[in-house]
């Protein structure tokens, strides 16, 4: 951490990046909150000079498996909290540590020491826990373990949502046995209840917006879409978040989950306050790594790097990318010809919405946490600041 991080600091000769246009300003800030955005030049005991760089919120990644190469299903906290300063290096400055599906206790378990790395991380804001399934279509499993997906019963829904208070989002399938009950008890507790991993049609999609879903796990991944059925063409997952206001809708920006043309589609259907950028990322994100490299998974599901992206073992489908949010930024910019301001958004202010954080993370505002990184044209970031804390420094 940097000296003297709770005086009052001028970030200056930056080009701060709001919520809907790029201005050349100054952000003051005093004990991790900001508090002014002018042009005017107030006195202040530190000078961040950013030397012409871009200012922008801290990124938020609210579905991320791992990093650095430790996973957030790992049994020590501090291999979760090295997870969370990896990805904080790469800009993000808020987390949401994403567990696999996996039997309940086990998921206890995780829950339990996601929340003892909360207690203890200061390199970046780990904001809560997210549960990918284990409430999920064995159709549509993707990379997650086949032995580990569960039918959910009156019991072990309770069991998992009640748990811990720090549970912020789980994703289910809403067309399995008493999966729109997933929906329905989570949204009771306050949790964002997404639609993942599923083989839902249309209809039922529709449906599940009455049972307390509000949010679509990694649109197009593992989720049903258009496809013949005989003569005629149904849709599925992907077009009812596509089309229906009431979902989010979560896309991995990695360009190998999804193609360039996919993400102009979703950017264009749900706009920059419905669709957010998620890493999905594994262990092996936010470091370097081999082309061919094998990893054995804590599912016991073993994968592979190549072609920039993680695969099962045995080629049948993608595991999970090495992605980290700023170049999840990169490519909304420079391949999807996104706007700077709509790409930031879509991976700080919109995700912290969903997950209810959006009132002081995610904005270059008066009042805000001075959660702020410095970065390049290219994405590349040079300086991050988790709560008036300096994690970074190398502008």
């Amino acid at each position: 951490m940097g000296t003297g991080d709770n005086d009052m600091k001028a970030y200056i000769n930056a080009n701060v990046i709001l919520e809907d246009r790029i201005v050349r300003t100054n952000v003051y800030t005093e004990n991790g909150k900001i508090t002014a955005v002018t042009e005017e030049h107030l006195p202040a005991d530190q000078i961040v000079d950013c030397k012409g760089l871009y200012l922008s919120p801290g990124f938020a990644d609210i579905h991320v498996h791992g990093g650095g190469g430790f996973s957030a299903m790992s049994d020590d906290p501090d291999e979760i909290v090295k997870m969370c300063r990896a990805h904080a290096l790469r800009g993000t400055t808020s987390i949401v540590p994403t567990t696999l599906a996996a039997p309940v206790k086990r998921l206890q378990r995780a829950m339990d020491n996601i929340s003892a790395a909360k207690a203890r991380c200061k390199d970046a804001n780990i904001l809560g826990i997210h549960l990918e399934g284990p409430f999920l279509s064995m159709k549509k499993k993707g990379a997650q373990s086949p032995d580990n997906i569960l039918i959910p019963t009156e019991e072990n829904i309770a069991a998992l949502l009640d748990y811990s208070d720090e549970l912020l989002m789980i994703g289910a399938a809403p067309e399995v046995e008493n999966g729109m009950r997933v929906g329905e008890e989570a949204a009771k507790r306050g949790i964002v209840a997404s639609i993942a991993h599923s083989d839902a049609d249309f209809s039922v999609a529709e449906e599940a917006l009455d049972h307390g879903y509000s949010d679509i796990t990694h649109i197009f991944s593992a989720s049903s879409a258009m496809h013949k059925n005989g003569i005629f063409r149904e849709v599925g997952v992907a077009e009812a978040g596509l089309a229906l206001d009431g979902f989010t809708a979560q896309f991995i920006g990695d360009l190998r989950h999804l193609p360039y043309g996919a993400i102009k589609l979703i950017y264009k259907a749900k706009g920059p306050d419905k669709a957010y950028a998620i890493t999905d990322g594994l262990e092996y994100s936010a470091m370097d790594m081999e082309e061919g490299t094998v990893i054995m998974q804590e599912n016991g599901q073993a994968v592979v790097y190549e072609d920039q992206v993680m695969k099962l073992a045995d080629r049948s489908c993608l595991a999970g990318s090495v992605a980290t949010s700023n170049l999840l930024v990169r490519n909304m910019v420079k391949k999807c010809d996104i706007p700077l301001w709509d790409a930031v958004k879509m991976a700080s202010l919109t995700p912290l919405r969903v997950v209810g954080f959006a009132d002081r993370k995610g904005k270059i505002a008066t009042g805000y946490d001075e959660d702020l990184i410095l970065f390049d044209e290219d994405i590349n970031v040079k300086y991050v600041c988790v709560q008036g804390n300096t994690v970074l420094n190398n502008s």
